[in-house]
């Protein structure tokens, strides 16, 4: 019996275990450190591509640079948390004239964390919280749970 119970606590052990290895991911997903949190910028383009899709919404946009076209891509949130902040799947089409403001990525490359976007000088949804605030990402990068 004693090694019935003893199977029993190493089998529980190693699905917890499982269990946990398998939720890291889920949790390392959320970092933002590849962006600066710090910096904000602003940029007027052209949608070239809205991506409605989880585990996150993506914007790209065209920006004239320098007689060349520049492709910009924004991360947005999930597609819930894009509901929630009154966006749906048709507020943005290819070639929609608009402004982002963004968290841009640490190494220079023309993409960033999607903060606000306006088409034709209307914000669309409420803008991304500031990190740290009911909503936002807290310091460090981590989303905070949901209903915070």
């Amino acid at each position: 019996m004693r090694s019935f119970k003893s199977l029993m606590t190493v089998a529980s052990l190693a699905a917890v275990l499982a269990m946990g290895v398998i939720a890291m991911p889920a949790l390392a997903h959320h970092s933002f450190g590849r962006y600066d949190m710090a910096k904000t910028a602003d940029i007027e383009g052209t949608v070239n591509k809205f991506e409605w899709t989880n585990p996150h919404c993506w914007l790209f946009i065209d920006v004239p640079s320098g007689g060349k076209t520049v492709t910009y891509g924004f991360e947005l949130m999930s597609v819930g948390e894009m509901l929630r902040r009154g966006w749906i799947k048709t507020s943005l089409k290819w070639g929609d004239k608009v402004k982002v403001t963004f968290h841009p990525l640490r190494d220079g490359t023309p993409a960033g964390l999607h903060m606000t976007t306006y088409k034709e000088g209307e914000l669309i949804g409420k803008p991304m919280p500031a990190p740290g605030q009911s909503g936002g990402p807290l310091p460090g990068g981590a989303l905070p749970p949901p209903g915070n």
